[in-house]
């Protein structure tokens, strides 16, 4: 739809509700700060956070705050949208507020109390309505002097985050306005409606940002949650797109099926419902069409809609048919870019509407939501989980703080103990209890849930951080356990040389989740580094430290540089990683191998590459590239698949194949990679890519064949003579159930082999395995190959079929194949996972770094005819 260039024909279409006299003259309109009617072209994200920061110049009811900055060094900003009156005293009002969710505190007079809202846009960068519709709001709500403005302002304080993912914004903005002619094309196959891979979905690490609320991997994510925990926000709106074919969404989602438990039902039935009614009117006004109730989940803490319905506010989507540029057709006509805007704009007033209406309705139920968290958490079998290993400190510390930043009461240990036959020390170990306010997102971070009331889901069905971190946890079921005092902040370690310059070797444990880190840090200083392939004790036999598996070596005789140079580097680095090296004077041991053994192996540098690009997955990618990237220290080479063919393969240790579609590598591309590989290359690959290896013949593993499942899993047979064509029969409308077909993203058990080169670094053979796909591996049959195999009743949280779930059960999780002077290491599953599953995505930084160090025994010479057959 054309606008028209004065700003009343712009307040017209946006606010046809209000009237332009209504609206303050002094304040600038987004058109005429922009110098273009919103709606004609996608905003920049520093021209949004200019727009901000004037109407905060210019007006008494903003304050613009920059709460952090992204990778790409894009600043986040949010503005607190008020009467000036409560702008005067915001530190006030959040201290206030702190009696609704503090059960110890009095009662407030809630009266006194403004309700929050908080609205956020555009954490899907390429959803990019959101973050236009957060300009004009910005606009109406400073510069509108309408009564009900004014009430607005008076009882609520507004936060408005406009760019919850700064750099995919600009990546997705970049792509639309680079693309757009005149007139607007609206076919949907046209440049401008096709974004190219990776697309602005996502941020630097092609993160989904809307996933990671309760992970807090990103900087972005943990910027925000400090912002959120000032005010806990009654109400909290996030706005997004949908496919161009979809009206508009908004809550309440399906019944049960996609709400979680721990929730008191009055979040759903009366809170939402409630907002409904407002955003339902809003559209009705306008014409537009909606849908509610049918998908979408508020299943986990893992969203920004669900976040705050785990702290006693209500999480809200709203998703608009997206026209993903300024015009594109749809089986409900040509979807405008100001449509979309004008939808989201309507909606985003009604919240504010129906908060400041219902005050009293939502600030009583934060204070009785922390409140019945307490008597919740007294009826729960577990009184206080016990977490840590002393042999990695630094994963510790790293989950110790993803609980305090969740505002979550943590204890000292108080003394050493053993529990579920686990050893914790104090001073290495910590208490959550579960009797906290924090009761529910305490539940979610440590707990399995296996019990659903559907088995069709929109994301993940496991989301407990404790099974991602891989450390030890045990569960207590009294209070006899001694509590050490609280613990305010994480102590960062001191990283140290044990016993000062040695002239002969530094020792440093792989254990330690900087030790890998540690590894390339020495590397690129210019040391000779050593992996040992068997534990040993160094030391003397009264006085003696046990070095497990992988523990590195840096033998100063085999330097080039001098000895002081030498002890230099290796404290910078034990510094500076927050690790601890031990000198040591001999070479022998008071027990195992000595340091002179060939089991003890020099490190090369690694050089390793991932291919990127169209068919694969960006999300993948992503994960593989941060890991590399952020937790090792290695530059990963992104080679477009495109290129694969010009690629000097020569260069590389290694190189990585995340999940997607491999067709366009040509028969000589394979052959090309096959003899890499053969010549001494470490191929990774992930999920379906690892499907892609076996069929091409890369590697002579083997894939499990699926089950049948289908219909017949389910639909009764009695009767029936022939069941294969009641199989491929099913109802109409039973076709969305095709999602019970796929793993809904859980958490299983399997055995790690921490002898393997693979496995080094872990201290326990249990290992917690995410699976979000249907890459069935058959154990090797070589039986020093199969690293990591699922148990026998592998599912430890989630939603899985019987029929997947059988697949799994002791299938191989992880398979290293011999492949000439080279190997192939084989994921079925994605071991980086959302950037948080640290205990999988330390196998896949071996592979990455002691890949090219793995030989692997033949096993043995017989092979059956039954297998051969196979």
């Amino acid at each position: 739809m054309a606008l028209h260039n004065p700003a009343a024909a712009q307040n017209s279409y946006f606010f046809p509700a209000a009237q332009a006299s209504t609206f303050d003259p002094n304040i600038p309109t987004p058109e005429k700060f922009l110098g273009y009617a919103i709606g004609t072209h996608y905003t920049r994200t520093d021209q949004i956070v200019a727009y901000l920061r004037e109407l905060d110049r210019v007006s008494d009811r903003v304050s613009l705050r920059t709460i952090g900055t992204t990778f790409e060094e894009r600043p986040q900003v949010v503005a607190t949208i008020t009467a000036p009156q409560n702008q005067q005293s915001l530190a006030g009002l959040q201290q206030a507020r702190r009696a609704l969710v503090d059960p110890a505190q009095p009662t407030p007079d809630y009266g006194k109390l403004p309700v929050v809202v908080s609205l956020n846009f555009g954490v899907h960068g390429n959803e990019s309505s959101s973050s236009e519709a957060a300009l004009l709001l910005a606009y109406y709500l400073t510069a509108s002097t309408s009564p009900e403005t004014q009430q607005w302002l008076e009882q609520s304080v507004i936060t408005l985050d406009p760019l919850e993912n700064p750099d995919g914004r600009d990546r997705a903005s970049h792509w639309f306005d680079q693309n757009k002619s005149w007139p607007n094309p609206t076919d949907p196959l046209d440049r401008e409606h096709t974004e190219a891979w990776p697309g602005g979905r996502t941020n630097h690490f092609y993160t989904d940002l809307n996933r990671d609320w309760l992970a807090l991997t990103q900087p972005e994510s943990r910027a925000r949650m400090a912002f959120f925990h000032e005010w806990y926000p009654n109400v909290m709106i996030d706005f997004h797109e949908m496919g161009t074919n979809g009206t508009y969404y908004f809550e309440p989602s399906k019944p049960f099926s996609t709400e979680n438990d721990l929730i008191p039902r009055a979040t759903y039935e009366v809170l939402n419902v409630h907002l409904a009614k407002y955003f339902a009117k809003a559209l009705d006004n306008l014409g537009s069409l909606y849908w509610t109730k049918e998908q979408f989940d508020n299943l986990s803490p893992i969203y920004g809609s669900t976040y705050p319905d785990f702290q006693g506010g209500v999480g809200i989507t709203f998703e608009v048919g997206s026209s993903r540029g300024l015009a594109q057709e749809g089986t409900n006509g040509v979807v405008t870019f100001p449509f979309t805007i004008r939808n989201h704009v309507a909606t985003g007033l009604a919240t504010v509407r129906g908060a400041v209406e219902e005050k009293e309705l939502y600030l009583k139920h934060q204070r009785e939501f922390f409140a019945s968290a307490l008597s919740d958490a007294r009826k729960f079998p577990t009184k206080a989980y016990v977490f840590g290993n002393a042999q990695d400190e630094t994963l510790t510390n790293k989950f110790l703080s993803l609980l305090l930043q969740h505002k979550i009461e943590v204890h000292e240990l108080g003394k050493s103990v053993t529990l579920d036959k686990q050893p914790f020390e104090k001073g290495k170990a910590y208490v959550v209890p579960t009797a906290q306010p924090q009761y529910r997102i305490v539940n979610s971070l440590f707990e399995e849930l296996t019990a659903f009331h559907d088995s069709v889901f929109y994301d993940v069905t496991g989301w407990s951080q404790a099974h991602a971190y891989g450390l030890a946890v045990a569960k207590q079921k009294n209070t006899s356990l001694v509590q050490g005092a609280p613990v305010q902040a994480v102590k960062p370690l001191n990283g140290t040389v044990r016993g000062g310059q040695s002239a002969y070797a530094y020792l440093l444990p792989w254990s330690d989740y900087n030790a890998p880190r540690s590894l390339t840090a020495l590397q690129r200083a210019g040391l000779v580094a050593k992996v040992s392939f068997k534990p040993f004790s160094a030391g003397t036999a009264e006085s003696s430290t046990d070095f497990g598996y992988g523990t590195l070596v840096i033998p100063v005789a085999a330097q080039k540089l001098p000895a002081d140079s030498v002890f230099q580097i290796v404290s910078r680095i034990s510094r500076q990683n927050q690790v601890t090296f031990t000198s040591v004077g001999t070479g022998f041991s008071a027990k195992g191998i000595d340091l002179g053994s060939n089991n003890v192996r020099t490190a090369p540098e690694t050089k390793a590459a991932i291919l990127v690009g169209q068919g694969t997955n960006a999300s993948e990618v992503g994960e593989a590239w941060f890991v590399a990237s952020q937790q090792l220290g290695v530059p990963l080479s992104r080679i477009e698949v495109g290129n694969f063919g010009r690629a000097p393969l020569g260069r590389y240790t290694s190189l990585v194949l995340v999940g997607g579609t491999y067709a366009s590598l040509d028969k000589a591309a394979v052959a090309r990679l096959r003899q890499w590989v053969q010549d001494g290359g470490t191929l990774i690959t992930l999920k379906n890519a690892s499907e892609w290896a076996i069929k091409q013949g890369i590697v002579k593993e083997k894939l499990l064949i699926p089950a049948s499942g289908g219909w017949a899993d389910t639909t009764a047979t009695a009767g029936v003579k022939d069941k294969a064509a009641l199989a491929r029969r099913a109802d109409f409308v039973q076709q969305e159930q095709e999602g019970t077909r796929a793993i809904a993203g859980s958490i299983y058990s399997a055995d790690i082999d921490i002898t393997n080169p693979i496995g080094f670094g872990l201290t326990s053979r249990r290992l917690y395995v995410f699976r979000n796909g249907t890459t069935f591996l058959k154990p090797s049959r070589n039986p020093y190959a199969t690293v990591a195999q699922y148990t026998a009743k592998p599912l430890v949280s989630g939603y899985v079929s019987k029929g997947n779930l059988q697949q799994i059960s002791s299938s191989a999780a992880v398979v290293v194949s011999k492949v000439g002077a080279g190997r192939v290491v084989l994921f079925a599953d994605d071991p980086n996972f959302r950037h948080y599953w640290h205990g999988t995505s330390r196998l896949f930084a071996n592979a990455l770094l002691l890949g090219p160090l793995l030989t692997l025994p033949e096993g043995p010479a017989a092979i059956s005819a039954e297998e051969e057959q196979e």
